[in-house]
């Protein structure tokens, strides 16, 4: 006599499945998220967000600042002015616009002043050939 419950049944050789992805695959499909924000036409384009990315890195490393590839669209960005005190951060992403066929970048403030942050964003929004 057993008591309790009975054991789990065994599956067998074609109940067993397994799924197996490479990064590579994992990686194509990931997609710029879509956003609402607001966007000017400079940093708006049709180019594949790759490429964006990778224009981005480039004036990035044009103007001094330093960055960390957050998500596979998103970089962390920091840029001083000369003293600590004027150490600005600040994230660059690039989005899918709603109901348009366009990408944009977004840009949003993490700490620094305000005018610093609106100085570096405009100079590196001015530079970027999107």
């Amino acid at each position: 006599m057993t008591y309790g419950n009975p054991a789990p049944p065994t599956p067998t050789p074609a109940a067993v499945t397994t799924t197996t992805t490479t990064t590579a695959q994992n990686e194509e499909q990931v997609k710029p998220r879509s956003l609402r924000f607001t966007w000017s036409m400079k940093t708006t384009s049709s180019m594949d967000p790759n490429d964006m990315m990778r224009e981005i890195r480039k004036v990035l490393d044009n103007n001094n600042c330093d960055y960390e590839q957050r998500e596979k669209f998103l970089l962390l960005c920091q840029y001083n002015e000369g003293t600590p005190d004027n150490l600005i951060q600040w994230e660059m992403e690039v989005c899918k616009l709603p109901r348009l066929s366009l990408n944009g970048v977004r840009f949003k403030r993490i700490s620094g002043t305000s005018i610093g942050f609106k100085n570096i964003a405009s100079k590196i929004a001015n530079e970027l050939n999107l």
